[in-house]
């Protein structure tokens, strides 16, 4: 993903990142999965976004319900515009937001410690945010060669 820039909003460090390409609701699933795996038992917020700018619904007790396996949340069977999770990272042993925006290649970091910037620099999520964008292409790739697969 390309940095694209760092600003404060409240309390919130708030870091904008463009995608390699532009993506839609499987990728959004798949990225919002990787990140999953990350937060383990720390997963403090799930909602999406039916129309942007407007209220979401908060999911959490629903991804929760079916054991965090987005592809098997009814919550999630209908595209929508955004998606956001949150929780403590495992990997960055602190909170953090991710959103996904739909037929974009926009996502969006929140995290509200502004120590670990200041301490690390601007750029200390880079790493983080690559490594969920090619594992949600992993994933991708590896459901679309099992479904031919089967088809054979």
């Amino acid at each position: 993903m390309l940095f694209k820039g760092l600003n404060n909003e409240d309390s919130w460090v708030v870091v904008a990142y463009a995608a390699t390409w532009r993506y839609g609701y499987d990728f959004m699933l798949d990225a919002a999965q990787i990140m999953l795996d990350d937060l383990k038992d720390g997963l403090q917020r799930f909602a999406k976004f039916e129309i942007l700018n407007e209220k979401p619904t908060e999911i959490v007790e629903e991804v929760k319900a079916c054991g965090g396996r987005l592809r098997d949340c009814k919550a999630l069977d209908d595209e929508c515009a955004a998606i956001a999770v949150a929780g403590i990272s495992s990997t960055m042993e602190c909170p953090v937001q991710l959103m996904f925006f739909n037929q974009t290649n926009v996502v969006r970091l929140n995290c509200p410690v502004q120590k670990i910037f200041d301490d690390h620099g601007e750029h200390v999520f880079d790493n983080y945010v690559n490594s969920i964008e090619i594992k949600a292409y992993c994933a991708d790739t590896e459901r679309r060669t099992i479904a031919r697969l089967e088809e054979e």
